[in-house]
Formats: C-alpha cells, structure tokens, sequence
C-alpha cells in the first residue's frame, strides 16, 4: 500500500461503535453493553465487559443516551392497537393494505396489514393541533359505521372503500355512484371502526421504538445478528435492523404498568375550580408524556399524567418486588411551575426528597423497594403557585414482580 494510504488509513476516524443498550430484568440488575441477541424464551445477552451477561426475563431494552423520540407525524399508518409507522401507502384491496415502512427499503413490497386492523393512513402531514388517539378527530366525530376520505381540502366524504387502482382509491359514498379518487387529493383514509379488530395478544409481547418514532407492537421478539425479527400484532413477519431500534419495553410480562390497571382508589380536588383528570398513556392534557432525561427529552408511551391535587391509590396485593418510575414537570407545560409529590407504601411515606419542591429540569428516577406491600400510592399536591405550570408526569411507572 502506498505511504500516503497507510498514513490516511492511521488518521483516518475508526468507525463508531453502536450506542449500547441498558437491559432491565427482575433481579434489579441493569448492565449495558452491545446487545448481542435477545431469545425467544426472553434472555437479553450483552458484551459488557471482557464477557457476555445475561439478564433473563428481560422486561426492558433501551439504547443508552438516546431519547426516546415523538411519535410520527408525517405520512404514517395508524393501526387499532396503537402502531404508528411512517411510511408509504402503496395500494391494497377490499381487504387489506400494502404499506412500506419507512426504514424498509425502497423496493421493498410492504407489509400486507387487514383492514380491520387499520384506522387511518395519513398520506400527508396532519395539522399541528390533530390529536394522538383517532377517536378524537374532529373530522371522525359520530362515525361508526363507514370508511371515510379526508380531502387536502379539508372536505370528507363517507361511504365505503371497494379498491386501489393506481395511486387512486375506488370508493362508493353513502349516496351517489361510485367513483375513482386521486390519493393525491387526499390527506388520510380512515376505516370502518365497527369492523376493528383492537385484540391484544393473551401473553407477553413487545412494544418498539425506533429512530424514526415509529411505534410497533410485537409476538416472538428476537434479535441475533444485528437484526430484530417478530411477527406484528396485526399479522405478519417483521424484520428491522438493529441499528433502528431505540427501545423494546415487554407488556403484559414481568412488569406491569399502572396505567393498565385500575386504580383502587382516586382521588382529585382544583385549587380555584374543577379538578384536572388524571391520563393513563397521555399528559393530564391528553398529548404524549414527555420528560427531560439526561440523554434530552424523550416522549414515553406507558405511564400516567396527573396534575394536583391528585392521589392515586393501587392494591399491590404484596406480589411486587419493586416500583420504578421517571416523575418530573411536562417539559412544555411545567417551565416555570412546582408541585409537591409523595410516594408512599401502606401509608407510610417514602423519604424522596427531590420529589417534595418537584420543579422543571430532568426527571427524577424512582426505584422503590414494594416487597411484601400492600398498597402503594403516589400524592401529587399544590406548589408554593398552587396548580400553575404542574403538570406532572410518570415516565415507565411499572411494578415488577
């Protein structure tokens, strides 16, 4: 090799290794390191070190010092079950979809997702102010029983979906003759929600989070050789690239989240007037649950947004281990703002003292020993301004057994 390349090869930066991964199992243990596979029966096996560990029943994955981004909110399919991907509808039939992910590569076929796992494909960008959760789309009130075609007008029209043709849509209204639509006149599709087929899994499954904010839900996870394969909750093999992922959070396993239980008791009092709700999923506002983390702001999608006065009371029925949460000020909406928060255990209160004067800046991490308790309730209370600029938010607030 000629001297000149040598020396541009030793000068030359080394190529960067992959962010590690933090895995999270019930033995309280959180190494980090390169992940090199995750098995089908739930062990997370990582270089950490001179050797590889291995944490079983793994509950957790997320890639060290990488928030955990918005969902998407360009183009993206919107599933049933919660799924949010990116990407690009590329046709279908009476039955099912054929929609391309964004990370998949550009002469890929596309998933085959049923119609009846789908609610809406946005194939442009919807309006800043669109809510998360479809059922709460101004342009979807009332409807139960048709598909519906949103114009970039800003017009729908109702009725039913027969075909694709070319980069059209074949759609017959409640009234009138069936008619063939240029997708390029519409903004999003929306589908019957009387024949939405929303069943969870009856086992343990994964949540994923990737690069581009998508949000998957998953059966049979596993990752060997830089690779993550599943098959989606809507049906259908899966297969990312590991580099793509950003987080991988197991439901219905070895955690279990509060906002999928009821709590036993709740209860909610205004400084000056009505109360504020308590969310199970979203912010006391109903938008996504943010939190600054040292890594920057990361949106989760398990957890609860509560606002004072609040307490929400669980029946931990002495079967947990242990309780840990990410709790802080909304990063938009607590700027300026304080709260009192206690978490206490049978009634005897937790000595947090970061939590008694909570303010803005990154969130304070919880892990609380529960063995053997009963209940376990979190009180969020007035600040030195009362309810002004508190909302405060539960990131990842979960029991492991």
């Amino acid at each position: 090799m000629p001297t000149g390349l040598v020396l541009a090869a030793l000068l030359a930066p080394a190529a960067a290794e992959p962010a590690p991964f933090v895995a999270l199992g019930p033995a309280d243990e959180h190494p980090a390191g390169r992940l090199l596979r995750l098995t089908a029966d739930g062990t997370a096996e990582l270089a950490a070190g001179p050797k590889a560990v291995a944490v079983r029943d793994a509950y957790s994955l997320r890639r060290a010092g990488a928030p955990l981004p918005p969902p998407p909110r360009g183009p993206v399919l919107v599933t049933t079950t919660g799924d949010r991907v990116p990407g690009r509808l590329l046709g279908g039939d009476a039955r099912s979809l054929r929609f391309r992910p964004a990370f998949a590569p550009e002469k890929a076929d596309g998933w085959k997702v049923p119609l009846p796992s789908a609610a809406v494909v946005w194939l442009t960008r919807p309006p800043a102010e669109t809510p998360l959760d479809p059922v709460r789309y101004p342009w979807l009130a009332d409807n139960r029983r048709r598909d519906v075609l949103l114009f970039r007008n800003g017009d729908t029209l109702r009725g039913s979906l027969e075909a694709f043709p070319d980069g059209a849509v074949r759609f017959k209204p409640e009234t009138g003759e069936g008619r063939t639509v240029p997708l390029d006149r519409l903004a999003a599709l929306a589908f019957n929600p009387s024949l939405a087929r929303t069943r969870r899994p009856k086992g343990p499954y994964a949540h994923l989070v990737l690069r581009d904010g998508t949000r998957l839900d998953v059966t049979a996870p596993v990752i060997e050789n830089e690779v993550f394969r599943g098959t989606a909750v809507f049906g259908g093999a899966v297969e990312i690239p590991l580099a793509e992922l950003l987080g991988l959070d197991v439901l219905q396993g070895k955690a279990v989240y509060l906002s999928d239980l009821k709590p036993k008791r709740a209860e909610q009092a205004g400084f000056l007037g009505p109360a504020w709700p308590w969310a199970a999923d979203r912010d006391a506002r109903g938008g996504p649950l943010r939190l600054l983390t040292p890594a920057g702001e990361s949106t989760f999608d398990k957890g609860l947004g509560t606002h004072p006065r609040t307490t929400l009371s669980y029946d931990l029925g002495g079967k947990f281990r242990r309780f840990e949460a990410l709790v802080g000020l909304d990063p938009a909406t607590g700027r300026h703002g304080r709260a009192d928060v206690r978490v206490r255990l049978d009634g005897k209160e937790q000595d947090l003292p970061a939590l008694r004067s909570l303010a803005a800046g990154v969130a304070v991490p919880l892990r609380i020993d529960v063995t053997g308790a009963k209940e376990l309730a979190l009180a969020i209370d007035f600040g030195p301004a009362g309810d002004v600029q508190a909302d405060v938010n539960w990131g990842d607030a979960r029991l492991v057994e």
